[in-house]
């Protein structure tokens, strides 16, 4: 039964008891119908032309795409849903729930819709998105005969609200009263025929239509107070979560309680703690200034979350004061001060995100020791994180500060030589100054790859040479869905000819002279291989085209065509190799992974994406920039001048340990 039964069975449980001890008849009058009447009625309505208008109003409302949103989780997200959860909750002082309900008076809405507007907002400072979608719960009694049967009415709405255009808090809240109520007035429909009718790509690990929900507890349930007896209710914590966050609302006479029920496969204790802190502090900025625009109040946020860093910081500095006396070289942070700033290249809030010192001679090695989760999870939601302003210029300590992130470093092979400066620091690959070096996913051809990077800026060029970065995220979202999907199931097959004069020869590749040991490296690569002749060879793999982020479960575009595909070399070096080899024959090219080939229009659009998503920043002597690399593709400027970078890599992968399925709700 729903949370609505429990008021009557205690209403009717009190009222049988009473007439007991004071022994007369049941007071309680006959139902005049029963359940039964209710499921006979919802038979007969799913028949009618009242469900083909409510299907008609859904399919309209949750047109398109459907992203879900991707909620930085802390922990990558199981391939199935587990639902093992934990609750954590908060009270809302009396005097901000007083001017909560003041303000929904004078703006004609409820209290509910205020609370969920502050939710969306929170949901896209998280999350960067302005599609934002939550499920909610509705009581479905709207007719008077069955406010008093026990059993299961309890229907789910999805509310969808477009937050684009920064609008006002106030201006946001007119569009969630206006999806409210449509919701309200179509509520009859139900979900799971809804979930039939839309017809939603299913992901085992996640919900379908939304992932995050938001429940009103306000059903009528008195206290059961029985003659003689002293009752107090048990509270118990199931220890399960439907959702990967939902966030119940009760109220009492202190004020408004949110419950936040959280998957523990997908999040710490202490987030969800920070995410109710947030929502308090929210709601107070918003009753304080209902005016504010979206940005405005994100930005509050971000500084809300600063402070509250710095403050544990503060702590954690004076525990290990005497520790730090103790290093050398080493500056002992001010106790009071800020000890960097943090900022946006662009507009938007993403990629990359700069950090700089606000303090004399910060060492940066020991800031990121104690820093290193707040700066992991600044990368997992920018994809781009660029020290500048530190001065790190020696491969040393440009080794340790990649070593504070990444337990062990990258030792480089023969696919890209480098020259080793230093330990795991290497020189990027040669290619020749005065071409483009196009975007990439550092060795997403391969099964084995990194998935952070780190580059440092000896000296910049004297013109050009900068690092493009690219949102592999939002190349994945731009592309057009049937190239897309055609990706996704097929995959990219590479293919690879040695032995022709040409670029490396398999023995620098493979590092040995034992073509019985380039057998066993490729089998152990999940590559195939084809020796034509005494001294050359073939290889070929399928790869994946997208995968999901282990960390934050978002899906990414993330391979290499545009480095292989013969169509996206510059037009007289094709026209050479072409006038030389057959197409098979050529050094290296890609293909669909069923074999077919790639169209031309194909890489010309995914060229035109890359093109226009690229972020491109001029070099400083010092700059250290730290990629995530599933999430942020890189590339490389024309040049002139002397040009010295660093290079290291780290945190091993391979494609067995990242889920290459398509996204639910329409992402293919």
């Amino acid at each position: 039964s729903d949370g609505w039964s429990i008021g009557v069975l205690v209403r009717e449980v009190t009222a049988l008891y009473e007439a007991y001890i004071e022994k007369k008849p049941s007071p309680l009058p006959e139902l005049p119908i029963q359940y039964a009447d209710f499921a006979a009625w919802q038979r007969d309505w799913l028949q009618g032309d009242a469900f083909d208008r409510q299907l008609d109003y859904w399919k309209r409302k949750l047109g398109g795409r459907l992203n879900p949103l991707e909620f930085p989780t802390d922990f990558p997200r199981p391939a199935v849903q587990s639902y093992r959860g934990k609750r954590h909750s908060i009270l809302i002082p009396d005097t901000i729930t007083n001017e909560i309900k003041r303000f929904s008076r004078k703006q004609s809405v409820t209290p509910f819709m205020v609370l969920v507007a502050a939710l969306k907002v929170l949901l896209r400072h998280y999350t960067g998105q302005d599609d934002i979608i939550v499920g909610s719960d509705v009581a479905n009694r709207n007719r008077a005969e069955i406010e008093g049967l026990i059993g299961f009415f309890t229907n789910q709405l999805v509310l969808r609200d477009d937050m684009s255009g920064d609008p006002s808090f106030v201006e946001l809240l007119g569009r969630v009263r206006e999806t409210t109520l449509e919701a309200y007035a179509h509520q009859d429909f139900p979900f799971d025929k809804l979930v039939e009718a839309l017809k939603p790509e299913r992901n085992l690990s996640r919900t379908p239509l939304f992932q995050i929900k938001v429940v009103l507890q306000n059903t009528p349930l008195k206290p059961l107070a029985l003659p003689g007896l002293t009752l107090s209710p048990i509270e118990f914590e199931g220890g399960t979560a439907k959702f990967d966050l939902t966030l119940f609302l009760e109220e009492d006479a202190r004020g408004i309680y949110p419950i936040l029920e959280y998957n523990c496969d997908l999040f710490e204790a202490a987030t969800a703690v920070l995410i109710l802190e947030k929502y308090e502090f929210l709601l107070g900025r918003i009753i304080a200034d209902p005016e504010s625009r979206l940005s405005r109040l994100e930005a509050a946020l971000e500084e809300f979350e600063r402070e509250k860093l710095r403050s544990e910081r503060l702590k954690l500095e004076a525990n290990n004061l005497t520790r730090f006396k103790k290093i050398k070289p080493r500056t002992i942070l001010p106790p009071r001060e800020e000890t960097v700033r943090a900022y946006s290249l662009r507009a938007d809030g993403l990629l990359p995100l700069v950090i700089e010192p606000n303090v004399e001679k910060l060492d940066l090695v020991e800031w990121a020791k104690l820093e290193r989760a707040s700066v992991e999870g600044k990368l997992s939601r920018h994809g781009a994180v660029l020290f500048r302003g530190f001065n790190i210029k020696s491969a040393s300590r440009f080794e340790k500060l990649a070593s504070v992130f990444c337990d062990q470093l990258f030792n480089e092979n023969g696919e890209h030589p480098r020259k080793t400066v230093s330990g795991n620091v290497y020189t990027p690959v040669f290619y020749p100054p005065e071409q483009l070096l196009l975007w990439h996913n550092e060795n997403s051809f391969n099964h084995r790859w990194p998935s952070k990077i780190w580059f440092c800026c000896v000296e910049p060029a004297l013109e050009g040479g900068e690092t493009p970065i690219i949102d592999s995220r939002k190349v994945y979202q731009l592309l057009d869905p049937g190239i897309r999907r055609r990706m996704i199931e097929r995959g990219v097959m590479y293919v690879r000819n040695y032995g022709d004069g040409l670029g490396l020869d398999w023995q620098t590749v493979f590092q040995t002279e034992s073509k019985s040991e380039v057998e066993r490296k490729c089998i152990q690569a999940r590559m195939n291989f084809e020796w034509r002749g005494a001294n050359k060879l073939r290889t070929s793999s399928v790869r994946p085209a997208v995968v999901e982020h282990p960390g934050t479960g978002v899906m990414v575009w993330f391979n290499q065509a545009q480095h292989w595909h013969i169509a996206c070399l510059p037009h007289e070096t094709r026209e050479s190799l072409l006038e030389t080899f057959n197409e098979e024959d050529l050094p290296r090219n890609c293909y669909y992974g069923d074999g077919s080939k790639i169209e031309d229009s194909v890489m010309a659009e995914i060229l035109s994406i890359y093109r226009s998503l690229q972020v491109t920043f001029p070099w400083q002597s010092g700059d250290v920039l730290m990629l995530d690399n599933l999430l942020t593709a890189h590339g490389r400027n024309p040049y002139v001048g002397e040009r010295k970078l660093l290079v290291t890599m780290g945190e091993m992968l391979t494609f067995d340990d990242v889920s290459s399925t398509p996204k639910m709700n329409g992402q293919d």
